[in-house]
């Protein structure tokens, strides 16, 4: 993790404009190197918001260098990177008495909640055709998508438990549903996202199963299983079986690669 990436975040394209606040980066910085802790680097990285006169017009700028970590940082990160952004919405909220009125925050908090952090999130990097980008690309950018495909699903599910920046379940049950309950997925790709779901946000699948929790999500048309939107015990058990066929035809198809 060299000095290099943070600086990028000042900068970037070459636009200060664009860029978070020095101290921001710094902030992060020293966290990641386990300088500081948590609740430090909460305050030390949203202080130059705190103290902004445009508070609203500020704050995507911090979320685009902690949405950027997320998912361009060694994957080591992400867990620490998890704590930090709890410990941004668990700060106490500034007082914006003095901000103009036209620059008064519209949904009221600053922190709580992460205003605008799965929104913004979302607008990167959840895009709904990434299947035809992935089936046109060659060898090496596919790799690359994969990478990043298999990330996203980590951080998602990641955030998802923690109960942060609104990411839904939903977003859980798609992946893993489409992976899972579909002939025609990408096994390359979707399988491997799907397991980082399962590793991550099991325990919760189960408990909605237990519940018969309903999601958009589940409600599709999938030709391996037909249940409806209801998550269920025999779905779950389903997917666990699934998962491991999938994975072993993975295998086979590495090898028959490797052999070509």
């Amino acid at each position: 993790m060299s000095d290099t990436w943070f600086s990028d975040k000042l900068t970037p394209d070459g636009d200060a404009e664009d860029g978070c606040h020095p101290a921001e980066a710094e902030a992060l910085k020293k966290y990641l190197r386990q300088e500081i802790g948590a609740e430090e680097a909460a305050q030390a990285i949203t202080q130059p918001i705190a103290n902004s006169s445009n508070p609203g017009a500020d704050l995507p700028r911090l979320w685009d260098l902690l949405i950027d970590a997320l998912i361009e940082l060694p994957s080591d990160k992400i867990e620490s990177l998890i704590t930090l952004v709890g410990a941004i919405e668990n700060l106490p909220e500034p007082d914006f008495a003095d901000v103009e009125e036209s620059k008064q925050l519209a949904h009221g908090k600053l922190w709580r909640g992460l205003p605008g952090l799965g929104h913004l999130y979302a607008d990167i990097h959840q895009s709904a055709d990434w299947r035809e980008t992935a089936l046109k690309a060659d060898d090496t950018e596919r790799t690359r998508l994969r990478e990043y495909h298999v990330r996203k699903a980590e951080v998602e599910a990641r955030l998802a438990v923690a109960g942060l920046a609104g990411i839904p379940m939903d977003w859980g049950y798609e992946t893993v549903a489409d992976a899972l309950e579909r002939s025609d997925a990408l096994l390359d790709f979707q399988v491997p996202a799907a397991a980082q779901w399962l590793r991550i946000a099991g325990a919760r699948f189960v408990e909605g199963a237990t519940r018969g929790e309903e999601s958009w999500a589940l409600d599709r048309q999938r030709n391996l299983w037909e249940g409806g939107k209801a998550m269920t015990v025999q779905r779950y058990s389903f997917w666990r079986d699934r998962l491991e066929e999938a994975k072993k035809a993975l295998e086979s198809m590495d090898r028959e690669s490797n052999a070509a």
